[in-house]
């Protein structure tokens, strides 16, 4: 059974990534990428979203433990949610944060491109 709980605790950490990567998506078209730019506003965008993300991750580890009923919470289980969150981020983020930068910037220079013609 702890196998079991321990291997549903690292889906819920990958499902967390997904959750951190539509996030970070909405910050990086928000702020842009580069953070020692930020303003005022985009580090304010940055922390809502972490607030956000963490609501979510709990909210997702709660409903589990009540959904298949691991009333105990276990240091197991927290290692479990911690190592599927550094599986995804370590792998697939790499990946989409790649392709989210790329399609910033044409976005980006577009936008530039279009104000200089006017």
């Amino acid at each position: 059974m702890q196998l079991f709980i321990f291997l549903t605790c690292m889906l819920v950490g990958v499902s967390s990534g997904a959750v951190y990567d539509l996030l970070y998506a909405a910050r990086i078209f928000v702020c842009g990428t580069d953070a020692e730019r930020y303003t005022l506003k985009d580090r304010i965008m940055t922390i809502a979203c972490d607030i956000i993300y963490f609501v979510v991750f709990a909210a997702m580890f709660v409903f589990t433990s009540v959904l298949f009923e691991f009333y105990e919470l276990r240091l197991y289980m927290l290692v479990g949610c911690a190592l599927g969150a550094i599986i995804y981020l370590k792998s697939l983020h790499i990946i989409i944060a790649f392709a989210l930068k790329k399609v910033y910037n044409i976005i980006a220079k577009r936008i530039k491109r279009r104000n200089s013609n006017e």
